[in-house]
């Protein structure tokens, strides 16, 4: 099993490759590049080489990176945070001083400058600096931002990040998580104090899930500030847990059985249920719907390593009904959650 699973990463990882040079290495650098989908796919592939130790995962990830550094491609957004992570990672890896200066100036901007909503947390800003949405919190947030912060802590000693991290957290739970059910919300407008639809999409609360086992694996599980995280995390699990088919897949609304199953969402929702497992803040119960999960992804991969089921991008302005007409096709997401999911699950295996 152990080597069906790395073969299976790399297969997946090798797509990813493909699917980004397509959609973005094949067009010239422009600003818009620097952007969370190939954010989000470069980190799949960087999960894939720390586990694999397959060298060409890194290898493109820098050359991805460099390609925009050297052109002075860089933008400051709370949706492009999630390259920086990359940007991070590469320092950790390679040790080129010139990411962790490309680093320190970001982190200046993300404490600093970055928009904020009245509650305190990041405003959600995307690439195109045309779209503004003031004064409004995404459930996305913290999978593109909060990572990078944690992870600062972590590599650079940067307590600043930390509390960063942690406040972020609190005001995220305060506008977004459901207090009846666990479950997030896709977002908050505080113009309106509402939720939009309100719908408790899958992938939102997997992008959350994620990012809170990520962030708790940087920045460590015994500090009782972090107790708070914790606690969310597991209500959301639990009521995560209770929503899962019997195949171990999830909806793309989560309490909704008349919407599709969706693949991101379950390879998110796997991902969390067992790194939970793995730093100890979950119950060994969650192993199971981690390998359910892992049950459900791997028939939706295809041999040229393509994840199936997966949603399209999802804007929190539409409707309800909407959520369950976004059409499926193949998605950087979709690849770099299902690594994360097999990469965890080859951990458990040792």
């Amino acid at each position: 099993m152990k080597e069906l699973l790395s073969e299976t990463i790399c297969r997946v990882a090798d797509a990813t490759i493909t699917l980004m040079r397509a959609d973005y290495e094949n067009q010239h650098p422009e600003i818009y590049r620097w952007d969370w989908q190939p954010g989000v796919g470069l980190y799949g592939l960087v999960r894939a080489y720390e586990v694999t130790g397959e060298p060409r995962f890194l290898d493109y990830s820098q050359h991805y990176v460099d390609r925009l550094l050297d052109a002075d491609q860089v933008s400051y957004s709370i949706n492009g945070s999630m390259l920086f992570e990359i940007v991070l990672k590469l320092y950790e890896h390679r040790g080129d001083d010139r990411y962790r200066t490309e680093l320190r100036y970001f982190l200046r901007w993300l404490l600093r400058s970055a928009a904020r909503c009245q509650n305190g947390c990041f405003e959600h800003s995307w690439t195109e600096t045309d779209i503004h949405l003031i004064d409004q919190v995404w459930i996305d947030t913290l999978f593109m931002a909060g990572i990078v912060l944690a992870d600062a802590y972590r590599l650079m000693a940067r307590d600043d990040c930390r509390a960063e991290v942690v406040a972020q957290f609190a005001a995220h739970r305060a506008c977004l998580q459901d207090p009846g059910t666990g479950l997030f919300r896709h977002l908050h407008d505080g113009r309106t104090n509402g939720h939009m639809a309100g719908a408790f999409w899958g992938r939102g609360n997997g992008w959350m899930a994620a990012s809170t086992v990520d962030v708790l694996e940087a920045i460590g599980t015994g500090d009782p500030a972090h107790k708070p995280i914790i606690d969310s995390f597991r209500q959301q699990m639990n009521a995560a847990r209770a929503l899962q088919e019997p195949d171990g897949a999830f909806h793309t609304v989560l309490d909704d059985p008349d919407t599709y199953l969706e693949m991101s969402a379950t390879a998110a929702l796997g991902y969390a249920a067992l790194k939970g497992v793995r730093l100890g803040v979950l119950g060994d119960e969650f192993r199971q719907v981690g390998e359910k999960a892992t049950r459900a992804v791997l028939p939706n991969i295809r041999p040229d390593g393509i994840v199936d089921r997966v949603s399209g991008g999802t804007s929190g302005f539409i409707t309800y009904e909407a959520y369950n007409e976004i059409p499926i096709s193949p998605r950087l997401y979709g690849q770099a959650l299902a690594i994360l999911l097999l990469t965890e699950h080859l951990r458990l295996r040792g």
